[in-house]
């Protein structure tokens, strides 16, 4: 992971991300003429931060240099504090002689400190404009921490970026739920969910698109409003995602896009994925009829220490039935096994506690 424009960012300077616009009125134009030269970039010096907030209040940094107290404070962080750092902008003598503002306005638009915005990337389509684009993966999205401005003309923003889960590096150690072995993208990951970082860099405000809706969710419910939210974090410092909330029997997490089943004992009001509701009744059955005489089922060898062993594939199956609001859920389980094909129905019971599903 590094910033937007690579793994390995020029020394000389940072172009600025323009793009040719047919509709220069548009808040989401760059103007056509390439001048946004972005001669900023960012530093992190190796400066050991305090973990307390009263060691905070004291803390002093070197000359050009200036402490990041991150907005992101995420859940499931290693410890408090773990995106705050020191950076440094450079040329430095440039960005602090720069006046700061509070705020700037693009096209009648007003942005503010801590506003998230869309950022036109290097496929951004021309003229596209994020308010009215089908795929909001077109642009980039950043949270604006600081504004400096030479002139109304030399305008830039200090930003931490936001980072789709496709654009996640592949982890030091392999997880089983990544959706790809060379991504770092998780299956839990939802296609509007993003990953707040520490990454930070110094961009034109002319490449702004407009601003983004964006939320923290807290995995306390699944009633997303935004579009756009994000509840991990990506540290930079140590290439690794902050910890979520996990579920089911099989430690996993939840996507938001993924319906899931909820025990309605009070005791235990477990989160269940659907694939483990019928990997667990499957099991079931496939023990069952072991436990008659093999009858069909050819014992499987010692699975201790393979978690995915499926003994019971192409000997059963199941699938969840819903009839509708107030019925509850059943499985539909076929015996597959020659001589022995039939097919019951039978109530979804919590693998944790028993209890029927509601």
């Amino acid at each position: 992971m590094a910033p937007k424009h690579g793994l390995q960012p020029p020394e000389d300077a940072f172009l600025k991300r323009a793009k040719t616009s047919a509709t220069p009125a548009s808040r989401s134009a760059t103007p056509a003429d390439p001048i946004g030269k972005v001669n900023f970039r960012v530093e992190y010096p190796d400066i050991e931060i305090p973990d307390t907030e009263e060691e905070l209040e004291d803390f002093k940094t070197p000359p050009g240099v200036e402490l990041m107290i991150s907005p992101f404070k995420a859940k499931g962080a290693s410890k408090p504090g773990e995106l705050n750092q020191c950076y440094k902008v450079v040329p430095s003598e440039a960005w602090m002689n720069m006046r700061k503002y509070n705020n700037f306005v693009i096209q009648k638009e007003t942005y503010k400190n801590n506003h998230f915005v869309f950022v036109r990337s290097e496929d951004t389509p021309p003229a596209v404009r994020a308010s009215g684009s089908e795929n909001l993966k077109d642009f980039w999205v950043a949270r604006i921490l600081q504004v400096r401005a030479v002139d109304s003309q030399h305008v830039y923003a200090l930003v931490s970026w936001m980072y789709w889960a496709d654009e996640l590096p592949e982890p030091k150690i392999k997880s089983p739920d990544q959706v790809t072995r060379s991504g770092g993208k998780r299956t839990y990951h939802g296609s509007h969910e993003l990953i707040a970082s520490n990454y930070m860099e110094v961009l034109d405000v002319l490449s702004f698109a407009g601003k983004a809706d964006v939320v923290q969710w807290f995995e306390e419910d699944d009633n997303l409003h935004s579009k756009l939210y994000w509840r991990q974090t990506f540290c930079r410092q140590t290439s690794e995602l902050s910890k979520i909330r996990e579920h089911c029997i099989c430690k996993g997490h939840f996507n938001p896009e993924v319906p899931m089943y909820i025990c309605d004992n009070n005791q235990c009001n477990i989160w269940l994925h659907k694939p483990c509701l019928v990997d667990d009744v499957l099991m079931k059955a496939y023990k069952k009829a072991m436990s008659n005489g093999t009858n069909g089922v050819t014992r499987a060898n010692s699975t201790k220490g393979k978690g995915k062993s499926k003994p019971y594939k192409n000997k059963f199956s199941a699938e969840i039935e819903e009839d509708g609001e107030g019925v509850p859920p059943v499985f539909l389980i076929k015996d597959l096994r020659p001589g022995h094909e039939r097919e019951w129905r039978e109530r979804i019971t919590c693998p944790s506690c028993d209890a029927e599903l509601e």
